[in-house]
């Protein structure tokens, strides 16, 4: 069931299509099963659902019986699970061609492997990809080429190294990105990983420039050299370089997270330094990233991703810029976050610009559903009030601020901080504006705020 609930209208409606054919499917029954839950889910009738209300649609008049029942549900897993291997497999186009090859070459078709060949790779010269498993899916073909020549009494000795440096290009690639995924794992952690051949593979790579040459050894090496520290900006630049000028060449999901290992260290390097380059850097690769499409999943820009490209615009005052942004992309936010995520953002552009009355106006007409946007809500609208010294009505905000966190289940440290928020803006309320020793203690306070931003903002307020 759950997986059925994932399903979009396109995979059910090719889900329909896998079960229709007697090769792929032999049992009505679960074909019938499906169609029911489908029909449910559609409707959102989760009544109808119900393991005995199924049966009997599917079985008529039959007594139920729980064990047919159970095999039968698991029969429809089994077939849509295959059904998503198989959709995987088949948008993979080079692992197809590759089984295709070997297909061909183990039924001695000559000219209809040679012709598969070719044909992968004609595809690979019109659109060059540069991750790393394109290379082991390349190394892959050149394997059955090998085996053919054997088969075929033929000496293709020039291909060796091609197929030998095909594999090899991809395990270096490969175990630079799973090193810069443990590394960054490390931190969060607290976790210490054995990098097995790490030293050997940096040494080839320091040793032989032209592994730089391939694309995916080129930018993990670099991320992991933004990793682990040293000389911070010659790698950066050159990991900025290698995404402006392959990142088109990367599947989406990894070109993601090749971007997220470079906007983190921006971060990383802003918040330890303060310089206002690597704001800049950040903004930057927010443009270029948006440009290549390098931040949809499925279509879809997270709303985290549009909140923190409008608060890096923001913070560099590029407003005009984040009020195209916020229009553009509202229509790419997901349907059920849309509004908020939306409503939230142009909220914090008319804050920066200082139309407080807007800002109000924003954040009130939405009853935020997202608990996360809903707090963010209730922080700017405590910031505002704060900032218009709007003590009253601040009282108030705070109160049902506090009784929302305390009724919502909020981890830690999220919580915490948000009552902390809380508790120093209401001492900022009650301090007596001339009494130093007052102001000096609370300041000193508020100093032990974790939050930059935070801390920064309170700061300036008791002023």
């Amino acid at each position: 069931m759950e997986v059925l609930r994932s399903f979009s209208e396109r995979d059910m409606r090719q889900f329909g299509k896998y079960l229709a054919s007697p090769y792929l499917n032999t049992q009505e029954d679960a074909t019938r099963l499906c169609q029911y839950i489908i029909t449910a889910l559609r409707r959102n009738d989760d009544a109808a659902l119900d393991k005995k209300k199924a049966y009997q649609a599917i079985f008529a008049k039959q007594a139920y019986k729980d064990i047919d029942m159970r095999l039968l549900m698991s029969a429809l897993l089994k077939q849509a699970e295959r059904f998503l291997a198989m959709e995987k497999y088949r948008s993979d186009q080079t692992t197809v061609e590759a089984y295709l090859a070997q297909a061909y070459r183990e039924r001695k078709l000559a000219k209809s492997f040679q012709r598969t060949l070719k044909n992968a790779r004609s595809r690979q010269q019109k659109k060059p990809m540069h991750d790393a498993h394109t290379q082991y899916r390349a190394s892959l073909l050149y394997a059955e080429e090998y085996l053919f020549s054997l088969q075929e009494n033929r000496q293709v000795e020039r291909d060796l190294q091609t197929w030998h440096d095909a594999f090899n290009h991809f395990f270096i690639a490969e175990t630079l990105r799973q090193t810069c995924v443990l590394l960054t794992h490390e931190r969060v952690a607290e976790k210490d990983y054995d990098f097995l051949l790490l030293t050997d593979i940096l040494k080839q790579i320091e040793s032989r420039a032209d592994l730089l040459e391939i694309p995916a050894i080129n930018l993990y090496y670099h991320i992991y050299h933004t990793l682990i520290g040293g000389q911070y900006e010659e790698h950066f630049g050159q990991l900025k370089a290698g995404i402006i000028k392959y990142g088109a060449g990367f599947p989406q999901a990894e070109l993601r997270e090749i971007y997220t290992h470079a906007i983190n260290h921006c971060i990383r390097r802003r918040n330890k330094t303060k310089d206002v380059f690597f704001l800049h850097e950040l903004f930057d690769l927010y443009q270029v990233g948006l440009e290549q499409d390098a931040f949809l999943e499925d279509g879809f820009l997270s709303r985290w991703t549009y909140k923190n490209i409008v608060a890096a615009g923001l913070m560099l005052e590029e407003f005009e810029w984040v009020e195209r942004f916020i229009y553009d992309y509202e229509s790419r936010l997901e349907k059920k976050y849309r509004r908020d995520s939306f409503t939230y953002n142009l909220a914090l552009l008319c804050h920066a610009t200082k139309q407080y009355d807007r800002a109000i106006s924003e954040l009130n007409q939405v009853k935020f559903n997202d608990v996360f946007l809903n707090l963010n809500a209730r922080n700017l609208l405590l910031r505002i009030y704060l900032e218009l010294r709007e003590y009253e009505v601040l009282e108030a905000h705070l109160n049902s601020f506090e009784v929302f966190i305390r009724r919502k289940n909020i981890a830690n440290p999220r919580r915490a901080n948000y009552l902390n928020i809380i508790k120093l803006s209401r001492k900022i309320i009650q301090v007596n504006p001339h009494d130093k020793a007052a102001k000096a203690a609370l300041r000193k306070e508020i100093e032990g705020e974790k939050n930059p931003s935070t801390r920064a903002f309170l700061l300036e307020i008791l002023k």
